[in-house]
């Protein structure tokens, strides 16, 4: 596939969920080098999106979380300068291996380094969010479809954070809402967008995010980081791409994803990173 289908998209977000599902309740797992959890389905899955997207002979590049490092950097260089889909097999996989609901599969579309659409789906619940030119979707566990906004009651500072597993390990905070930490970042933006959550606090890498990306553009949340920057779809902006460098694929700064600018400002002031 190259180029944005929505129908296309959906089915075969739906198959995958399939293949989550068929190991669903005892997943093999493994641990990776850095200590984080690998599923049977998170390979399963994403060899499917690779017969689907990994065509460099047709223009079409895969930037996957569990194959990046099969490829060289020729390989890679060329999804950068051309067409390329960003895929998470699995957010949440943690989650999705104690047979947690909160983990999905995650699918962005990038034209030379901008994301341009981009959906999620949350198979143990039943749902997708999708964008699909100017409008973003969520389809429910009945077959509903729903144009963005959502619904939900009106947020104000009181409203639950969540932060990822680095800035909870890592950094102090003194406000005094309750903190969820979910460990996986699709899970989090679609509370986000239902206005569910005031804010992420979280340092990400591309696959993690790429999709939510597709999200910001179209008026449903802010972002930025410490230093000011917002977080745009245009990865070379935001993410670390440089082969040479370390943190290779991880966003530049911590960033704040908000509800709103009111919504931000405070989260900003109450998190140690955004103290002077």
């Amino acid at each position: 596939m190259n180029g944005w289908n929505a129908t296309k998209i959906i089915a075969l977000l739906k198959e995958c969920g399939d293949i989550a599902m068929q190991y669903y309740e005892n997943p093999p797992f493994e641990l990776k080098a850095d200590h984080s959890v690998v599923t049977a389905a998170d390979k399963a899955i994403e060899q499917r999106l690779a017969l689907e997207f990994d065509h460099p002979e047709a223009g079409s590049y895969m930037i996957g979380e569990e194959t990046i490092d099969t490829h060289n950097e020729a390989y890679i260089q060329a999804a950068f300068k051309g067409n390329a889909w960003v895929v998470d097999p699995i957010d949440g996989t943690a989650p999705y291996s104690i047979h947690c609901p909160l983990w999905g599969i995650s699918i962005a579309y990038m034209e030379k380094l901008r994301i341009k659409e981009g959906a999620i789906f949350f198979p143990a619940l039943g749902e997708m969010i999708y964008t699909d030119g100017p409008d973003s979707w969520l389809l429910t566990a009945d077959g509903k479809r729903v144009r963005y906004p959502f619904g939900s009651a009106p947020l104000n500072n009181s409203w639950p954070i969540s932060l990822s597993q680095s800035m909870i390990k890592n950094c102090d905070f003194t406000f005094s809402n309750h903190i969820v930490v979910w460990d996986s970042a699709v899970a989090v933006f679609a509370y986000l967008l239902r206005g569910r959550v005031l804010g992420y606090v979280a340092n990400l890498k591309l696959w993690d995010v790429a999709a939510c990306l597709a999200f910001t553009e179209r008026g449903e949340f802010v972002s930025r980081d410490y230093h000011g920057n917002s977080v745009s779809c245009n990865i070379g902006d935001s993410f670390y791409l440089d082969s040479e460098s370390q943190k290779r694929w991880f966003l530049r700064n911590t960033t704040i994803f908000a509800a709103n600018n009111e919504a931000l400002e405070y989260i900003l002031n109450y998190t140690s990173e955004g103290k002077k």
